[in-house]
């Protein structure tokens, strides 16, 4: 009786562990949130089949404001799903955001402290899409953005999806002259977990917090858009871009020639950064005299613009 009572014991615990491990693959695979049954499904068996990158989870992150969804944007995200059946969504509220952050920068009080004390929603919404690049990779979309007709799986070039753990592409660079900054959009990045270019970009948001706090003798929370200057610059395109090529210039122990990666007619892969033309995420923006001499519209941006107001968020 006893012998069978230990078997018992040994088949229960056995059976609670391999019912435990099926219970979390199939709650944690990356497909639970994907498209619905309607939408077309994919063969890893076939003809062709891989993956944009084998550093980039084909995982696509958006955030919502206190509206929720609306009925455009709703469509513009079910047409990416549709077309990129294998990516899952996962759509970021205010409230999962700050948990988010809390959970996986514990170890940075710093950081959890300032995202959680921003009061003005752009900052943190930017701010947002570099902390869950960093930590998980995938990709970033803003909620105007809507997809072309090339699958993400063909967005980076054959030869370089070994290498590319950072994908960003030009917003203004043909067709604007010279007398210019260059930048890379912000609404659509690609990342593998783990960027440094992206943790530069973070601890640069981070300085840039402390020096206007220190500047206007307020608390975090205090921060307000006339005190941080223009968005762009404080935690949009243009501190990607900055924060992107510090970084780069820091692993290569020398200064990125600007020429070299700009008025582009076909992708540029700088280390582990991959540098898309102007006419990839950035069609409208981007002047070429021959049309036959560009790519692909991989994304269209649409310029909602919901946060350009004096609170920096949603009317």
């Amino acid at each position: 009786m006893r012998a069978q009572g230990r078997t018992f014991t040994k088949f229960s615990t056995a059976s609670i562990l391999i019912l435990s491990c099926l219970f979390f693959i199939l709650y944690y695979h990356p497909l639970r949130e994907a498209t619905p049954e309607s939408y077309p499904t994919y063969d890893p068996s076939r003809k062709g089949f891989q993956l944009a990158s084998p550093r980039i989870p084909e995982k696509i992150w958006y955030k919502v404001g206190p509206k929720g969804l609306s009925d455009q944007s709703e469509e513009w995200l079910h047409d990416c799903l549709h077309k990129n059946p294998a990516h899952s969504a996962q759509i970021m509220t205010d409230l999962t955001g700050d948990q988010y952050v809390q959970e996986n920068f514990g170890d940075r009080p710093d950081i959890v402290d300032a995202y959680l004390s921003l009061s003005v929603p752009i900052l943190k919404a930017d701010f947002l899409r570099y902390l869950l690049l960093f930590v998980e990779g995938g990709i970033w979309a803003d909620l105007d953005v809507s997809c072309g007709d090339v699958p993400i799986r063909e967005w980076i070039p054959e030869t370089m999806r070994a290498k590319a753990r950072l994908v960003v592409g030009w917003e203004f660079d043909v067709g604007w002259g010279e007398n210019f900054i260059r930048q890379f959009e912000s609404w659509t990045i690609m990342a593998a977990p783990g960027s440094p270019h992206l943790f530069m970009v973070i601890n640069d948001i981070m300085e840039g917090i402390r020096q206007k706090t220190e500047e206007y003798q307020v608390p975090v929370s205090g921060l307000t858009l006339d005190m941080t200057g223009n968005v762009i610059d404080f935690t949009g395109p243009r501190r990607l871009t900055r924060g992107i090529l510090k970084s780069l210039e820091l692993a290569r122990n020398e200064t990125i020639d600007m020429a070299s990666i700009s008025n582009l007619l076909e992708p540029v892969l700088l280390d582990d950064v991959l540098i898309l033309p102007g006419y990839s995420f950035a069609a409208s923006s981007n002047s070429y005299s021959n049309v036959n001499v560009t790519g692909p519209s991989l994304v269209q941006h649409h310029y909602a613009g919901s946060w350009k107001n004096h609170n920096g968020g949603e009317i």
